[in-house]
């Protein structure tokens, strides 16, 4: 007869290497209540647990391999534990700034983050509060193009905080959406007069057919009217390189009076300007002036003079307002409308 392989003690010692560490397992090795190992694995700030035990915790839950049974954190608390960030269009480069900065904070809270890239679109923005509403997420973070407070509002009334990315400061209303801005009318504004101071009298602005191209256009046309001089538009789809090469052609082909500064809503926009204004043969800024709106990463290595957003900080402020939101004893109705400043990033463009 043929000798078992079998070796049950170490499938027994397997069996028992096997099993996830848990709370009761991490307060027995520091000598601490189960209560206050919970309260520190759960992001709960309380005096009763001391900095030298909180940190003892959190090494043996280190050393312990101890990993948060998420599921039965979700089935505790009846939330997902997951916040949502709605954006319009995942390859402009101004969004990866504002996910990390919310990701910074809902992290450190306990919170996934979850993307939902609407392009821009009404429809893709309708879809996404359908999907909210199933209860895919605790709460969001989004820029919303089409959908306004009161078509919101349904998400609202179920429980689902919302913090929207604005281009100004919006009022006080009954339901708890709150809103995170920096002045888009001001920093057009201010922008516009540095142009302006530089000597230029023609100025067009080239802008996208959505989102905070109103705003940015109302900043620009006053201060132009208030110096005597014509506001001139060219719209385009979208915040793209796309749109503002074919809007560059655009102005290019004018044969009287053509600008000598372009202000672009968005970076995106101005890229595509420079590069058909370099491929037609011109110099920037020597030949035409061309500035944009937000810094990108690519704005500094391109030398364009631009509108500063403090993205991180404009997602880690969402984060913060939703998640306080989300605590018992928290935010409580109306929304609040907050507001960070903007800065103007001169470089060899103008």
């Amino acid at each position: 007869m043929m000798a078992s392989t079998r070796r049950p003690r170490e499938g027994r010692r397997d069996k028992r290497a096997a099993v996830r560490p848990t709370q009761k397992d991490i307060a027995a090795a520091a000598g601490v209540s189960q209560a206050a190992v919970s309260m520190v694995l759960n992001k709960t700030e309380t005096p009763s647990v001391p900095a030298a035990t909180r940190a003892r915790i959190l090494k043996l839950a280190g050393e312990l391999g101890y990993q948060p049974n998420h599921l039965a954190r979700m089935l505790r608390s009846a939330r997902t534990m997951a916040l949502a960030c709605v954006i319009p269009d995942i390859t402009n480069p101004f969004y990866p700034g504002l996910v990390r900065g919310l990701q910074s904070v809902a992290a450190t809270a306990g919170y996934d983050v979850l993307i939902f890239d609407t392009d821009g679109r009404a429809e893709g923005e309708e879809r996404a509060a359908s999907w909210l509403l199933q209860g895919r997420a605790d709460g969001v973070v989004g820029t919303f193009f089409h959908l306004r407070a009161p078509q919101l509002a349904t998400l609202a009334q179920k429980g689902i905080p919302i913090v929207r990315l604005e281009s100004q400061h919006k009022p006080k209303g009954p339901l708890p959406i709150d809103s995170v801005y920096i002045d888009n009318a001001e920093a057009s504004a201010a922008m516009t007069r540095y142009l302006i101071e530089r000597g230029h009298q023609r100025i067009t602005m080239i802008l996208a057919e959505v989102g905070p191209s109103p705003r940015r256009a109302f900043g620009y046309a006053s201060v132009m009217r208030a110096a005597g001089l014509v506001p001139k538009f060219v719209t385009d789809g979208r915040y793209s390189e796309q749109s503002g090469a074919r809007a560059m052609g655009e102005i290019l082909s004018e044969t009287r009076n053509r600008a000598t500064a372009i202000f672009c809503a968005n970076d995106m926009l101005a890229v595509g300007a420079m590069v058909a204004a370099r491929a037609a043969g011109l110099s920037v800024p020597d030949d035409i002036a061309i500035v944009g709106f937000d810094d990108i990463p690519a704005a500094k290595l391109l030398g364009l003079t631009t509108v500063r957003q403090p993205e991180f900080d404009l997602g880690a402020l969402a984060a913060h307002t939703l998640i306080r939101r989300l605590q018992p004893g928290g935010l409580e109705s109306p929304g609040q409308s907050l507001e960070l400043k903007f800065e103007i990033l001169k470089r060899s463009s103008a």
